[in-house]
C-alpha cells in the first residue's frame, strides 16, 4: 500500500508548481482529482499537447465551470468529504469563487489546504501574479547566473516552479500527519517567492558576512576553484574541486604533483586568488585529452566530476534507462510523451503510474456519482454547461 492511499485530493492548480506536487502526492497513491474550466487549463496546447500529460499522471479529471452555482454545488461535495484542497490562483480569486479558506474550513475543519501563490498570501506583493521566471530575476538568481562578466541569463529549466511543487507535496504530507495527531486540519501558505529566496541561501548567508553580491561566472564558482566546465577533446568535463581534499585526489589522479606541491594552490583560498593562473593551466591539460580519458581518471579515485550533455544524451544514457528516470506514455491524437519519473524510490510499495493524465473532464461522470448525483442530475448539469464531460 502506498502512503496516501485512502487520500483524496482536489486539486485546482495548472502550469507546473501546483500540478507538480498534485502528481506527487497521486504517485504516492492518492486519488487526486484534476479539477479543471470546460476548456481545460490554459497549457493544454502547449508542446502540441503534451504539457499537461507530462504534469499529470495519477489523476482524475473533473471539468466544472465554477461561476456556475451547479459546478460550485459538485466542487462542495467534494469538499465534505476531501482530505487535501489545492488551489494556485491569485489571492482573492478563489475567495471570490466562493471556495476561500474560512469556508472551506466550515465546510470540513479535517481538511488540509494549500494555497500556491507567486508572493504569496501576506506582504505589499501579496496581489500579484507570480512567474518562475519573474521570480528569477527578483530574488537575484538570474543576476547570479551568466558568463563571466557577460549579461545575466535565466535558468534553463523552471526550478523555482518545480521546487515549491515539491514543497507543496511536502508541506501537505506533514499537515497531514499534523492532523493524524490533532484531528484538524490546516492552511499551507507556499509562494514562489518564499521558495526561491530558500534556493538562494548561501548567497544570502554569504552577503550577510562580505555584503558582496555573487559574480556572475559562468559554469564556475566565486568562492571556490577549481569549479566549472572545462572543454576537452570530445565532450566537455565538469568538476567541483569544492574543497582541499578534492583538489589533492585531482592532481593526484592526473599524475599532477606539480600542481599540488605549488603553494599559489595549496589552499581552497590560495585557488580562487590564483584562479586566473590555474584555471588555464586545467584547461591546457583537459583539451590533449578526451572526455572518457579524464573520466576514466577521476571518477574511480573519487572526484566529483561528470560529462556536460544535452538532455538527449541523458535520456539515451544506461543510468537514465537502469533508474526508470523517463516515462514514455502513448496518447491518443499526442504520440508518446515522455516526463520524468518520480525520483522517489520506496522500499516497501513500488511508486509507478497507475493512471495516465487525464483528459478534460474525463472522469466527471464517475466522480459526480461518487458523491450522490444522478444520471438524471448529471445530464442536467451538462446540458447546462455547469459540468463538462467527453
Amino acid at each position: 500500500m502506498l502512503p496516501l492511499s485512502d487520500t483524496l485530493v482536489l486539486d485546482l492548480t495548472q502550469v507546473i508548481a501546483g500540478p507538480t506536487a498534485g502528481q506527487i502526492l497521486g504517485d504516492m497513491g492518492a486519488d487526486v482529482i484534476k479539477v479543471e474550466p470546460l476548456k481545460g487549463e490554459h497549457f493544454r496546447p502547449h508542446f502540441g499537447g503534451a504539457w499537461v500529460p507530462s504534469m499529470n499522471r495519477n489523476k482524475r479529471g473533473l471539468a466544472l465551470d465554477l461561476r456556475t452555482p451547479g459546478g460550485r454545488d459538485v466542487l462542495m461535495r467534494l469538499v465534505k468529504k476531501a482530505d487535501v484542497f489545492m488551489e494556485a490562483f491569485t489571492p482573492g480569486v478563489i475567495d471570490k469563487l466562493g471556495f476561500g479558506w474560512d469556508v472551506v474550513a466550515a465546510a470540513n475543519p479535517r481538511l488540509v489546504y494549500a494555497s500556491v501563490s507567486g508572493y504569496g498570501q501576506t506582504g505589499p506583493y501579496s496581489g500579484r501574479a507570480g512567474y518562475d521566471p519573474c521570480i528569477q530575476a527578483e530574488i537575484g538568481l538570474m543576476d547570479a547566473t551568466g558568463p563571466y562578466q557577460g549579461e545575466m541569463c535565466r535558468v534553463g529549466t523552471a526550478p523555482i516552479d518545480y521546487c515549491t511543487g515539491s514543497f507543496c507535496a511536502a508541506g501537505i504530507a506533514f499537515a497531514l500527519l499534523g492532523r493524524h495527531k490533532t484531528g484538524k486540519g490546516q492552511r499551507l501558505d507556499l509562494s514562489l517567492f518564499d521558495v526561491g529566496m530558500h534556493m538562494m541561501s548561501h548567497w544570502i548567508t554569504n552577503h550577510g558576512l562580505t555584503g558582496e553580491d555573487p559574480e556572475r561566472m559562468g559554469t564556475s564558482n566565486t568562492i571556490l576553484c577549481p569549479l566549472r566546465v572545462f572543454p576537452t577533446k570530445t565532450q566537455p568535463v565538469f568538476i567541483a574541486g569544492t574543497n582541499d581534499a578534492f583538489w589533492k585526489l585531482l592532481c593526484t589522479a592526473l599524475g599532477k604533483p606539480e600542481w599540488l606541491a605549488d603553494p599559489r594552490f595549496a589552499t581552497n583560498k590560495d585557488r580562487v586568488a590564483n584562479r586566473a593562473i590555474l584555471e588555464p593551466m586545467i584547461e591546457a591539460y583537459f583539451l590533449q585529452h578526451t572526455a572518457e580519458e579524464l573520466l576514466g581518471k577521476l571518477i574511480p579515485a573519487g572526484m566529483p566530476c561528470s560529462a556536460a550533455y544535452k538532455v538527449s544524451d541523458v535520456m539515451a544514457n544506461a543510468h537514465t534507462k537502469a533508474r526508470g528516470s523517463v516515462l514514455e506514455v502513448e496518447y491518443p491524437g499526442i504520440g508518446p510523451v515522455k516526463s520524468a519519473a518520480n525520483p522517489i524510490k520506496l522500499s516497501d510499495a513500488a511508486v509507478e503510474m497507475r493512471r495516465k493524465a487525464p483528459g478534460v473532464g474525463e472522469h466527471t461522470v464517475e466522480i459526480m456519482r461518487e458523491v450522490g448525483y444522478s444520471d438524471a442530475d448529471i445530464a442536467d448539469l451538462r446540458s447546462s454547461k455547469a459540468v463538462g464531460a467527453p
